[in-house]
């Protein structure tokens, strides 16, 4: 909680967590459940970070996601959450076609392989010695990209083109980028399934999850809007430095002012990260990030992807291709969706998800353009059908001031010595996000990452004596300053 009173100092078990996102809350709610004191600080006006379901304003009812979508069979940690906190998961599994040159081909069924079929047992085969072999020999494999090693393994050119398409939107870029361990591990590593983990969603939209967390966490501990700007460690505390990067609104409405900069200051004995690593170095740390971590966060790129959810007045898919409607275009989408699957009414959604470049030129649309393009594909695939969306809203994950992507991209050779680097803790900051995790790209990771950085700083805790700092220490801090210290709530 906020407070003014500087002769209090925290509680011995307490932490500051960067992020309130599925990551810092899930710190957060670990740390909570036991009795540590935390807080949560947070650039953006809202919780949820890459979590972010919608409604529109034509029709609140129905709802999509604009961020994280999928839960997996096999996503242990969201899905044992999610039954902790009584949040029910509906089916959001998809059949998926293929369009090309304006034509829709044959409906694949859920997990269908649509390549070669003596592909599927050699890639397999090929996977299953890869991913238990020596780590030397597993190095040596992620020095190529996915693209070449598929054409080098002998699938066809046109099922490369295909195959382009298809693992493209699980990475974010072209798959003649990705990193061959790192694509390979999406869909042959521990915890993989024929349909890539896209099996689930939160009934009512995924950020009921982040809200759950938060009140569970405590509002009084979350503090949005405060844009951290220096983490410092000394005589045995962790000092967070954020500045209050709120606006002020005036009615009758004018432009947005921007409040004067008030920094605020939070300690505790311990803090866990959970910033993208794109934005880690815009932090400052004292002491110093190692230069690797530091090399390791500004070498790291994360996936452009765009996504434009719209509404319309009938699910027109569904008469010729069913409730399941998906389909990997060459189009202005690289993969629409039926995002109102399982929804109930006449109206209804699709998801346009596009990546890479496309995504990059798609953003740089304004929304009459958008929808036409969008609408005028649509047209094509369903003639005779009335295509024009009610509303069409979108999101630009690479715009986004505090992800600069959607999740992190590993090109060839980062997937070990990155990981491996920026999972490092530094003094008593801890690290997590989606980039360091197994289960990289899916909020499952996220998840995951957060609840095992928790159990670290507790067992830190257990294991190393905490010496309490000279309370007349030094506190030289401008006279925008605010000194928030962390008490038990």
């Amino acid at each position: 909680m906020r407070s003014d009173k500087h002769n209090q100092m925290p509680t011995e078990k307490s932490c500051v967590i960067i992020g309130a996102g599925l990551a810092g809350l899930s710190a957060a709610y670990r740390l909570r459940k036991k009795n540590w004191t935390v807080t949560v600080v947070e650039a953006r006006d809202r919780i949820g970070g890459r979590v972010f379901t919608h409604h529109f304003r034509e029709n609140p009812e129905l709802y999509c996601e604009l961020g994280g979508e999928w839960v997996g069979n096999d996503h242990e940690a969201i899905r044992e959450l999610c039954k902790e906190l009584k949040l029910d998961l509906i089916k959001h599994q998809f059949e998926y076609s293929f369009a090309e040159l304006g034509t829709i081909g044959e409906t694949i069924k859920v997990g269908g392989w649509p390549f070669q079929k003596r592909m599927r047992k050699k890639l397999k085969t090929a996977m299953q010695g890869l991913m238990h072999s020596q780590p030397v020999k597993q190095n040596e494999f992620d020095q190529q990209d996915w693209w070449t090693y598929l054409h080098c393994l002998g699938f066809s050119d046109s099922d490369l083109m295909r195959r382009d398409l298809m693992d493209s939107t699980d990475f974010g870029e072209s798959i003649r980028h990705s990193g061959a361990y790192s694509s390979a591990s999406e869909y042959y590593g521990s915890g993989s399934n024929a349909t890539d983990e896209m099996d689930w969603r939160i009934e009512g939209g995924n950020s009921r999850l982040v809200n759950a967390l938060a009140e569970r966490v405590g509002l009084h501990a979350i503090h949005t809007s405060m844009e951290v700007k220096r983490v410092e460690q000394f005589d045995g505390w962790v000092t967070v430095h954020a500045d209050d990067n709120r606006t002020e609104l005036f009615s009758p409405p004018r432009p947005r002012r921007a409040l004067p900069t008030r920094t605020q200051t939070f300690r505790a004995r311990f803090c866990i990260c959970t910033v993208p690593a794109r934005v880690l170095n815009s932090i400052v740390f004292v002491p110093k990030l190692p230069h690797a971590q530091r090399l390791a966060a500004s070498n790291l790129q994360y996936a452009r992807i765009m996504k434009t959810a719209l509404l319309f007045r009938n699910r027109f898919w569904e008469k010729r291709l069913g409730k399941k409607f998906s389909c990997f275009t060459d189009g202005t989408s690289d993969f629409v969706f039926a995002a109102s699957l399982g929804q109930p009414g006449t109206q209804g959604i699709l998801c346009s998800y596009a990546i890479g470049d496309k995504a990059d030129d798609l953003a740089a649309r304004g929304p009459v353009d958008l929808r036409a393009l969008i609408a005028a594909d649509l047209a094509k695939l369903f003639p005779g059908e009335d295509t024009a969306p009610i509303a069409v809203d979108k999101y630009a994950w690479q715009q986004d001031k505090y992800t600069q992507g959607a999740y992190a991209f590993y090109r060839p050779g980062q997937w070990f010595p990155i990981r491996e680097v920026l999972s490092k803790s530094h003094g008593s900051v801890y690290f997590a996000g989606e980039h360091i995790a197994d289960e990289q790209g899916f909020m499952d990771g996220a998840v995951d990452s957060g609840q095992e950085a928790a159990t670290d700083v507790a067992t830190a805790y257990k294991k190393t004596k905490i010496v309490r700092g000279n309370r007349s220490g030094s506190r030289r801090n401008g006279p925008n300053t605010r000194i928030v210290d962390i008490e038990e709530p």
